[in-house]
């Protein structure tokens, strides 16, 4: 049974390339019928951890079975309970990153990118006080997301306040895509943090381009 589940999550086989790797699942053009049914019934598995990365290749497949199961991370607070993704330096569970980016692969699937809006707008409600690295970020980035603006920056100013300067700064180059003038507005913010993070420093500079 281990084996299958082993086969089901991370074996892909496309154009030449085969091997074991979730994020290739995620992204294969096509898919069977019974491998979607078989990852249909993982989302009940008792190991949490095996129902998580069924979603995520589920929302990635823009199948309606994954969105039901974000419903219920989400409203049972399982990342609450334990660590999904943790962050290979900061220890600290990237597991909501994780899963936006499942969301921008449902969009290039032919999910509307409305429906995805609510999803966004909670991570973004929870962004000054969860862990994101740059999954998020690159969905605001590449979607148009312009309608998220006022959140965008209250999750920006949320992080400021939690201490998170780096990651409040990830979103520097995100709200000046949207609007030019944010950029005066808030450049003395963030070079003033360099010297919290040097890393920020290539956020302005992102957002400066």
């Amino acid at each position: 049974m281990k084996n299958e589940i082993h086969e089901l999550l991370y074996h892909y086989n496309e154009e030449g390339e085969e091997g074991y790797d979730l994020k290739e699942v995620q992204l294969l053009e096509k898919r069977d019928a019974e491998r979607t049914e078989k990852l249909k019934l993982l989302l009940h598995n008792e190991d949490r951890y095996i129902a998580y990365q069924a979603m995520l290749i589920l929302l990635a497949w823009a199948e309606p079975e994954g969105f039901k199961q974000l419903d219920c991370f989400i409203s049972e607070k399982w990342a609450e309970k334990e660590i999904f993704e943790p962050h290979r330096i900061h220890g600290e569970d990237n597991v909501y990153d994780v899963i936006a980016n499942a969301l921008y692969i449902a969009a290039l699937n032919g999910k509307p990118e409305q429906e995805l809006y609510p999803y966004i707008k909670h991570f973004l409600g929870i962004y000054g006080t969860q862990f994101f690295e740059s999954g998020l970020k690159e969905f605001l980035l590449k979607k148009n997301c312009k309608s998220l603006l006022n959140e965008i920056q209250q999750a920006m100013q949320e992080a400021l306040q939690n201490k998170r300067y780096y990651q409040a700064s990830q979103l520097f180059p995100v709200i000046v895509h949207y609007d030019k003038n944010n950029f005066n507005t808030y450049k003395d913010t963030f070079t003033s943090l360099i010297k919290e993070d040097n890393r920020i420093e290539y956020n302005i500079e992102e957002a400066e381009k």
